[in-house]
């Protein structure tokens, strides 16, 4: 071997033996985000007022979100379509998309997450009892045949936050900092509110963690909502845009956007996909 090429192979020997120590003196000395077992979670203390025929346009915006967060709490039945995607610091795109189906006590959520990286499907039965989560393929559709069966108290210690709300947030005085609204026209109503990342989204922190099968809970910075319903408090679209930060060696800044649109409010004939398997399931 001539001398300038094992001077070459030497020096890039030291390069890489030098970046591989520093990683590793990174990986060890980097500020540590929040374990899980760092937070307790307690029931989601949403704030609703039950709906008595007000008019929209003598509510405050917060009065709204409150009487509409009761409205969607009531529905007999419903569906959504849920569509976004998690853009992570520019180097990669995760697309979401999802459903709900709510009859009455009955109700499933199907999530699906997909990129380069990670591919994940859910199914998630919950009545008035019982959680039933089983894993699935997004690509085809198709699940598993068996199932995780919880308690309503094991999954929310599990999994955080609860489909049915009307977000994945705490709404309360204490956790909107800022709330406005945006447009009225067309009968239709829409409002921003701003979230206190401190007080209002830690079951949410909960939920990603879980789903995402992260290292830590993932740190918030900041989190909106902008919601759209008619003049009777009845939903229309949710969306909420998030900006956080997850450990993947590195703290990766990550924009999450996801959308909600409802379908079929009281409407009879919402059916609960893959009813028949989940009810088989509710006595194993």
């Amino acid at each position: 071997m001539n001398k300038p090429l094992k001077s070459t192979l030497i020096t890039i020997l030291i390069v890489v033996l030098l970046a591989g120590a520093a990683l590793t003196v990174y990986c060890f000395c980097r500020p540590k985000g929040q374990s899980r077992d760092e937070i307790e979670i307690s029931p989601i203390n949403n704030t609703y007022i039950a709906y008595s025929g007000q008019n929209i346009t003598t509510c405050s915006p917060r009065e709204s979100l409150f009487i509409l967060a009761y409205r969607v709490k009531h529905l007999n039945s419903y569906s959504t379509t849920i569509l976004g995607e998690v853009n992570a610091g520019g180097i990669y795109k995760q697309d979401v998309s999802g459903e709900k189906y709510i009859v009455v006590k009955d109700s499933v959520y199907i999530s699906r997450s997909t990129s380069f990286l990670k591919n994940t499907a859910d199914q998630i039965f919950i009545n008035s009892n019982t959680a039933l989560v089983r894993n699935g393929d997004p690509k085809t559709n198709v699940y598993e045949d068996t199932v995780k069966k919880y308690t309503l108290s094991q999954y929310f210690e599990e999994y955080g936050t609860y489909y049915r709300e009307l977000s994945n947030y705490e709404l309360n005085d204490s956790t909107i900092t800022n709330a406005e609204l945006v447009s009225a026209e067309n009968g239709l109503y829409t409002y921003k509110y701003e979230i206190n990342v401190e007080k209002g989204v830690n079951a949410y922190r909960v939920n990603m963690y879980k789903m995402g099968s992260l290292s830590e809970l993932p740190t918030f910075k900041t989190s909106m909502l902008t919601v759209t319903m008619t003049t009777e408090f009845m939903p229309v679209t949710i969306t909420q845009i998030d900006e956080y930060s997850i450990n993947m060696f590195f703290n990766l800044n990550c924009t999450s956007t996801l959308t909600e649109n409802f379908e079929k409010l009281n409407d009879n004939s919402v059916v609960i996909p893959d009813y028949e398997f989940f009810k088989t399931h509710l006595g194993d």
